[in-house]
This record gives structure tokens, sequence and C-alpha cells, in this order.
């Protein structure tokens, strides 16, 4: 009996201290918005490097693809326009760990949003929405404070997957 509560106990340490996962965060990361679904992401390393810590059975990488928004940058201490932060980059919600879902950029929106989503004003013939990469999120329990969490952008993802096909972002479109 005494075995199987220490393997309890550690298997819950385990599943606490796994990087990327839904808030309240591990040391080291920040409670996270990405279009209003939850997550928890830390800080990028230098050269845009991530911890490779994830939730078991999770196929999504972990890369250096969020940024805090010109619009929310302060709004929680320490944060400020342009600074990056890891998430884990998925192609389907199989990538994802238990519970949370591929949360991706939409494909021709229109031009109100190209201020977040530089993937707003091109073709899906130009780059399919089945092809778009997102982050592993979370749904939130309620609707996230930008005073309580740190509110992300997906737009150096959305600009990579631009980069990747060759399209030029509109004009102004890549600053943050």
């Amino acid at each position: 009996l005494l075995r199987v509560f220490l393997s309890c106990c550690l298997l819950r340490a385990q599943i606490a201290t796994a990087g990327y996962s839904k808030p309240p965060c591990a040391a080291g990361e920040v409670a996270a918005s990405v279009l209003g679904r939850v997550l928890c992401a830390p800080v990028c390393g230098e050269a845009g490097r991530c911890p490779a810590e994830k939730p078991e059975s999770t196929l999504a990488d972990a890369r250096c693809v969020l940024a805090v928004p010109k619009k929310t940058a302060g709004m929680v201490a320490g944060t400020f326009a342009g600074q990056k932060y890891c998430g884990l980059v998925c192609s389907a919600d199989s990538y994802c760990p238990q519970g949370s879902k591929c949360t991706r950029l939409q494909v021709g929106q229109g031009d109100a949003f190209v201020k977040e989503n530089p993937l707003a004003t091109v073709s899906e013939l130009l780059v399919p929405q089945d092809n778009v990469e997102g982050v592993c999120t979370y749904k939130a329990k309620k609707k996230p404070s930008p005073k309580e969490v740190v509110m992300l952008s997906m737009k150096p993802l959305g600009l990579e997957a631009m980069k990747k096909r060759g399209i030029m972002p509109a004009p102004g479109s890549e600053e943050l």
C-alpha cells in the first residue's frame, strides 16, 4: 500500500513539473492567453531555445513562436513588446497534451485582423488552412484578464508560415 501511495505521489510530481501545461504554471513559466485560450509558457532562451520537457505522449515540439504584442505590453509586470515565449507547435489536436487542442491562426480573415494575424490577408490557395501550424492551448475556466495572464500573439508563427512559402507580409505587419 505504501508503494502504491509513493508511486502515485511521484507520478503527480512528474505531471506537475512537466512544462507547457494548463495554469497554474511551474516555476519559470507564465500563465498566458492565446486567442482566448490558456497555456503555461516559458520565456525563450538564448538564440530562441525552448525547454524540451513537455507532458507525456505529446508529439508537438517546443519552439519560440509566441510574442507580447504592443497593445498588451506592460499589463503584466516584466512584459515588454516583442518579448518572445515558447509554445508547443502542433499541426493537429492529436499532437497536443491530453485536455488541450491545437489553436491556429485563420487564413484569409480580412484586413481587420492583419495587425495580429499576418495570414489574415493571405489566400487559402497560397497557404491552405490545413497546413497552418498552431500552438497547444487549454480551455480557460473564465475569460482571461490581461492583468492576470500574459496576452500573447501567434504572429511570429504566422510570419514563419509565410516565409516558408516565400510570401511577403503586408507593409508594417512584421512589427509586434
